[in-house]
């Protein structure tokens, strides 16, 4: 067993057994003990209200102002300029929050530009809102910028999108010098930058986001599914200005497929003020951290990307490995990872011989443990 310093607050159950699945496909945060306890407290507090059931007859486009105000807390990390309430948003998760920002900032048959590699559902999310996709070849500092100019120049696409800070799924962190340069190229051919920022919380010394280099060009989104929990489906949103959030929601006021459920808004906003979220927060960072130590101890050797505090690895591999037939070798001994094309905004384009191998998602450590000795015996 390889040993590491302990100092969180995680149980560490036995060892799986031969025929259990363990899934390192999925970019689920570790769950800390407190989790459960505050989770149980607050909807026993809930559910001694008389009015708790009007809570659920009250979905508003956007969020309250009170959910606005703990968005305003929880960003305050990464934002810590104010920010109004008619500036932000908080919507059903990042996926409903994209999609709004798509149809209005892009339009059918727009053109978006992304890293080549990207969130996994960002193409499914595209074909729905009926927009192209143009991919950007990617280098270790991110987006390579003479490729996304010339994308610029010859394509004209509406909107950067970007995952800039612990990238999906390559974990690499853009430095502040190349952010400006994406900005400076962005705001050279009027091009909206879409920022999203899930992992923002767990890294709040990471360079500043680029909605503080550009934010009257900058949508910024936070979904809050890697540093508090995947379940509650709440994203925050802050735009460039009132007048452009009345563009982005004007249309899309009565269409509630958005709205923040109340019932999780309320539990988040009780843990946000009261600083519950911030001890989960740390737990999970915490937790995130002790695994990738352990991540870089089992495959020491191997060429792999790591963020200490971020919740996957990106795992080159060796020529003689093909990524797709890689993965099944390890599918078959209970191993789930994805391989790079489950990422890329064109499969067929992309030649990246790599696997993404999300720590976070196991329930133990004795589970990440086990699969990482199974992905260094494979290799």
């Amino acid at each position: 067993m390889v040993q590491i310093s302990d100092n969180s607050d995680f149980p560490r159950p036995r060892l799986p057994g031969p025929q259990q699945i363990i899934d390192f496909s999925r970019s689920i945060p570790p769950l800390p003990e407190i989790f459960a306890r505050s989770l149980q407290a607050t909807l026993t507090e809930l559910s001694l209200i008389d009015s708790i059931g009007l809570t659920s007859r009250n979905s508003i486009a956007g969020g309250s102002l009170t959910d606005r105000a703990a968005a305003r807390i929880w960003l305050q990390s990464r934002l810590p300029e104010p920010i109004t309430p008619e500036r932000l948003l908080v919507t059903n998760g990042t996926q409903s929050a994209l999609l709004l920002l798509f149809e209005a900032i892009i339009g059918q048959g727009g053109l978006l530009a992304a890293e080549a590699l990207s969130y996994g559902v960002l193409a499914q999310l595209a074909k729905r809102a009926h927009i192209r996709i143009a991919g950007l070849e990617l280098d270790r500092d991110g987006i390579e910028p003479s490729f996304f100019e010339y994308t610029c120049k010859t394509r004209r696409p509406k909107a950067l999108y970007c995952n800039p800070t612990v990238h999906n799924p390559t974990a690499t962190v853009m430095s502040k010098a190349r952010r400006k340069i994406i900005v400076e190229i962005a705001r050279r051919y009027s091009v909206t930058i879409l920022e999203d920022e899930p992992l923002g919380c767990l890294h709040p010394d990471a360079p500043e986001p680029l909605a503080r280099i550009a934010p009257d060009i900058t949508w910024y989104v936070a979904g809050l599914t890697k540093g508090l929990a995947h379940g509650l489906r709440i994203a925050y949103v802050v735009g460039p200005s009132e007048r452009d959030m009345e563009v982005v929601v004007g249309e899309a006021r009565r269409l509630s497929h958005w709205f923040p459920s109340p019932i999780a808004t309320t539990i988040v906003n009780s843990w946000i003020t009261s600083g519950v979220a911030e001890q989960i927060r740390q737990d999970i960072s915490r937790e995130a951290v002790w695994r990738q130590q352990l991540a870089e101890a089992v495959l020491s050797g191997h060429d792999m990307s790591i963020q200490h505090g971020g919740l996957h690895a990106w795992l080159l591999l060796p020529q003689r490995f093909d990524q797709n037939e890689f993965a099944r070798k390890l599918a078959g001994n209970n191993v789930l990872v994805r391989s790079s094309d489950a990422f890329a905004v064109d499969p067929l384009a992309n030649c990246t011989n790599a696997i993404r191998v999300s720590l976070s998602s196991p329930t133990s450590r004795d589970e990440v443990e086990h699969g990482l000795h199974l992905i260094a015996s494979s290799l």
